[in-house]
């Protein structure tokens, strides 16, 4: 890889890392809390930690957007990347499970919440997956 490439990777890397880290911080410091305001910044983080262009995906399936950043990193269609995630890890997870749980674990550090495992593997679209953000938000600013 020549200097240039890595300068150009280098610079993504250092975009799509502070384009999250900016709707990381709108979502945490929304107030009062907005569903429409949430989901909004939570497709644009989910966008930036995936390194990808708001319009390479059309979708809001979860699902759908992990394939889409696979398929974008394996420079193939979505279809392709997910029929070549069959290589499965010691553990049996794909890469798209993968990436779905580390993107998981990335929103409850850089939101301040814990999100229950069970309800977020269920949240199919980014609007499940605000409504659970709003709900772990609320539920740390009102301890019960």
């Amino acid at each position: 890889m020549s200097a240039a490439d890595r300068k150009k990777v280098r610079d993504a890397l250092r975009k799509y890392t502070e384009a999250a880290a900016w709707e990381a911080r709108c979502i945490r410091e929304n107030d009062p809390p907005d569903l429409g305001y949430v989901r909004a910044h939570l497709r644009g983080y989910i966008f930036s930690k995936y390194m990808m262009p708001e319009g390479e995906c059309r979708s809001d399936g979860i699902a759908e957007l992990t394939e889409a950043s696979l398929a974008r990193m394996m420079k193939v269609t979505p279809e392709l990347a997910a029929r070549l995630d069959t290589a499965r890890s010691c553990a049996g997870a794909t890469s798209a499970t993968v990436k779905k749980a580390l993107l998981f674990q990335a929103m409850e550090r850089d939101f301040g919440v814990v999100l229950p495992a069970a309800e977020t593997v269920a949240a199919k679209d980014v609007s499940a997956l605000a409504k659970l953000v709003l709900r772990c938000k609320a539920r740390r600013a009102f301890p019960s």
